[in-house]
């Protein structure tokens, strides 16, 4: 029996989230519904910007894949997860959840530095689409030596995030995880994570996607930037040399899936939406926990796309624990 069915590797983030107007965002110079990284004196003077006009707001251990990690622990999937936090409030905030998740962090890194542990500031706006501001602080400086070969011992597939690709230890680190995941049979999942982070970091993106991954995460924009494609089926259908399977979200239309040259197409689920964040990292989670379990493409996606319409309905990028068992209860029941 495998030790851990899912390794989760990617940064480490603290999400302070705001409910903010789009004349808020224009006034920032934000372009709404990416992601945009800054340093922490920038980060600062945002933070005191909003908290000056919107109050306090709420704060959740974060992170592209670090939510994927956490919905597929809760779903039943044994988790561990590789980061690096400062030994701040922050980090300590962010290991603890993740433990309190039911997810491994024996391989986590914490150290004694000057430089904090990284944050994100999430502010969404009245369409529930989210922007995000991210200062990266120690979580960058993951390193291919941070990342242990036994942890590989005995584990199905790991989880890599596009974000990675920003620093370079961080990029060395993921392909350290690819080889040694290689090396030792695990499957690899990956997730392109942001069409502005695709733009500025294609060719290593690409060089991800060269060394042929197992299950790809991206949503139809994403898909057309990495392709050089306007089209979406010309586009998944390129991904298709990439990845065994590719699973491309299409928000409340639904997903497209793609596996030996042949697309589905899995409706979306009808909510009234409050918050966006973290919703491509929840399909993910579900997806894997499903794929892990032995359900068919179509089933997972599903899944993926039911958990995460209800994800949408409140504020911040994750349910409640007892929220994630009800609703995949319910979605067993239909």
């Amino acid at each position: 029996m495998a030790k851990f069915d899912l390794i989760g590797l990617g940064n480490a983030l603290v999400d302070s989230e705001f409910h903010v107007t789009d004349s808020f965002l224009k006034k920032k110079g934000f372009e709404k519904g990416t992601m945009h990284l800054v340093d922490s004196d920038e980060q600062t003077n945002l933070l005191n910007s909003l908290e000056k006009e919107y109050g306090k707001p709420s704060l959740a251990c974060g992170g592209s894949a670090t939510n994927t990690i956490f919905a597929a622990s809760i779903l039943g999937s044994s988790c561990s997860y590789i980061c690096k936090v400062g030994n701040d409030k922050n980090g300590n905030f962010y290991l603890d959840d993740l433990s309190n998740a039911g997810v491994n962090i024996d391989h986590s890194v914490m150290l004694d530095s000057n430089i904090n542990s990284g944050t994100c500031t999430v502010m969404v706006s009245p369409d529930a689409e989210r922007t995000m501001s991210t200062c990266l602080g120690i979580s960058s400086d993951l390193s291919a030596t941070d990342v242990a070969d036994e942890i590989f011992n005995d584990s199905k597939l790991i989880y890599l995030e596009g974000y990675m690709m920003s620093g370079d230890d961080s990029y060395d680190a993921c392909m350290e995880a690819i080889r040694l995941a290689k090396s030792k049979s695990v499957q690899i999942a990956f997730t392109l994570s942001d069409p502005n982070i695709v733009s500025a970091f294609k060719e290593r993106m690409l060089n991800v996607l060269n060394s042929k991954v197992d299950v790809l995460f991206c949503n139809d924009e994403e898909a057309k930037v990495i392709t050089d494609s306007e089209n979406l089926e010309h586009a998944i259908k390129k991904l298709g040399e990439y990845s065994k399977k590719v699973f491309v979200t299409l928000g409340s239309k639904g997903a497209m899936i793609l596996e030996n040259s042949n697309i589905e197409y899995v409706e979306g689920y009808k909510v009234d939406p409050i918050d966006t964040n973290g919703a491509g990292d929840m399909f993910a989670g579900a997806v894997l926990n499903r794929l892990l379990g032995g359900s068919s493409n179509e089933e997972a996606a599903k899944f993926g796309c039911f958990l995460a319409s209800r994800g949408v309905t409140v504020f911040g990028p994750r349910l409640q624990r007892e929220d994630y068992l009800k609703y995949q209860k319910e979605f067993n029941s239909l």
